[in-house]
């Protein structure tokens, strides 16, 4: 963009800013000022606050729930198995009267079956639980964001 500068030797309008366009004198070096426009003003967008809902407390106690009594089971079931054959083994008579088949194989029999019902009843208890959250999370991912 050129200036219209006004030449001190002759006072004809120059629109060169080095030299008068008319008698060829050097301009006096005007001093430049930037022309400040006002920035274009842009709405930025409001921050949407998003407060995590806490919703299904319900389930969410019920599958905590299920996941202490799948561990309870788990655990406590294999300890009072292992307890039972140990029990069994050391050859207690009373106990043989009761349970006719303890005795030797019958014994390991007993503590296997045991252990192994403790574990995937335990194991099916604990997956329902996670089940339970898995539900949850699948409903909070697919919400309407709106």
């Amino acid at each position: 963009m050129q200036q219209v500068v006004t030449c001190p030797a002759c006072g004809a309008q120059s629109i060169g800013d080095l030299f008068c366009t008319v008698c060829g004198t050097k301009l006096p070096v005007a001093v430049k000022q930037e022309v400040l426009e006002p920035a274009p003003v842009v709405a930025e967008p409001t921050a949407v606050k998003v407060v995590p809902a806490r919703k299904f407390g319900v389930l969410r106690a019920i599958a905590t729930i299920y996941r202490i009594i799948g561990w309870v089971v788990m655990v406590g079931g294999t300890l009072f198995s292992i307890g039972l054959a140990a029990i069994a083994v050391q050859g207690a008579g009373g106990f043989s009267e009761v349970v006719p088949w303890v005795a030797g194989l019958g014994t390991a029999g007993i503590a296997a079956t045991g252990i192994i019902v403790s574990i995937l009843l335990g194991l099916f208890l604990i997956a329902f639980a996670d089940l339970c959250y898995v539900l949850i999370e699948i409903e909070s991912n697919t919400r309407s964001k709106e």
